[in-house]
């Protein structure tokens, strides 16, 4: 009884552990467990496999449910959501017609993938669309196009309000004149420490709003959980270290979408399924040709008879009779046929 009791205390503690472990790494199957339970994977032309959230009001837009704190590697964004990690850290966003905002996979972590724009006593910003990828020893500033992001992509607030924890935003029926009256400040660094996220500078935004912006450290976990604050330290989850594992993340991509691909196509079935069709039935021809015995280790396998095509089996002579001397050379050409 004690055993059983043990074992199903086994089973049950495999059973109930989580889907993201300490020995994970980044990849798509790592978001895919993690980010299904809050939102729908959709399959969005040549982006592959996407992921939208499901319980977010009408209207709702990336990077707006949080705030902003100044970290080591530039403005970072602090998710209210349980599923922050994943999408404001990873990946880039894009508006999709029919499913409205849509998270791409990404594998580098970036205090927020988003540009930025100052001026006119306005701040705002935006998520980076798809085509931004990481590459070493590469700076990347502000552009006029705004990357491609379109005005219904931006969140604007008035400049003296980034350090605040909650977010008054501008209406969008005024965004395209604010856009007028700002300038796009992005600037992204990519190191081999890191992704860092400078944008508006802070000695700008403590001119502005008159408060020294203090530094805060990130603390990196092992565990999933919501992102949080606690004193001077953002506690966030990351599975692998901020330094990127690839010096281009764009091959990363494309490998990892192959791999969506051929899941999608070539699904591999259950491992039950694939334990019945690798038995053996009782009687099969296989099941004849395996050896009963296996050849010790070390040793060759004993070769096993050749089996006799039926209807060729030759009788054995009897000990009294001489074999008789087969003077045919004929080829034989098969049951049936003439020689």
């Amino acid at each position: 009884m004690k055993k059983m009791s043990f074992a199903i205390s086994i089973a049950a503690a495999f059973i109930f552990v989580p889907q993201v472990s300490r020995a994970q790494g980044i990849s798509f199957g790592v978001f895919y467990s993690s980010l299904s339970p809050y939102g729908e994977w959709v399959n969005a032309g040549a982006y592959g496999m996407c992921w939208h959230p499901v319980s977010v009001p009408y209207g709702w837009r990336p990077y707006t449910y949080g705030h902003w704190v100044w970290t080591e590697y530039g403005w970072t964004w602090v998710s209210a959501d349980p599923w922050g990690w994943a999408v404001f850290h990873y990946g880039r966003w894009m508006f999709d017609p029919m499913y409205g905002w849509v998270w791409v996979p990404g594998y580098v972590w970036a205090p927020a993938w988003v540009q930025w724009r100052w001026g006119g006593g306005y701040c705002g910003w935006a998520p980076m669309p798809p085509g931004f990828h990481f590459r070493v020893d590469v700076i990347i500033t502000g552009r006029d196009d705004d990357f491609g992001v379109g005005a219904g992509g931006w969140n604007f607030v008035r400049a003296r309000e980034i350090g605040a924890a909650r977010y008054a935003f501008i209406g969008q029926k005024e965004v395209p004149r604010i856009m007028g009256t700002t300038r796009n400040v992005t600037r992204f660094r990519f190191t081999a420490a890191g992704v860092y996220n400078v944008g508006i500078q802070r000695q700008e935004v403590e001119r502005v709003t008159r408060t020294r912006i203090e530094t805060v450290n990130i603390v990196r976990g092992h565990d999933p959980a919501r992102e949080r604050m606690v004193g001077n330290q953002f506690h966030i989850y990351a599975p692998t270290s901020f330094r990127p594992q690839v010096k281009n993340e764009e091959p990363v991509i494309v490998r990892e979408r192959a791999v969506e691909r051929e899941r999608q196509f070539h699904p591999t079935p259950p491992p039950q399924q694939r334990a019945r069709e690798n038995q053996v039935q009782p009687g099969s021809r296989q099941e004849s040709q395996r050896p009963s015995v296996a050849p010790p280790a070390g040793r060759a396998p004993i070769a096993q008879p050749r089996e006799q095509p039926k209807g060729r089996e030759r009788a054995a002579p009897k000990p009294s009779e001489k074999p008789k001397k087969d003077n045919s050379r004929q080829r034989d050409h098969g049951p049936g046929r003439s020689r």
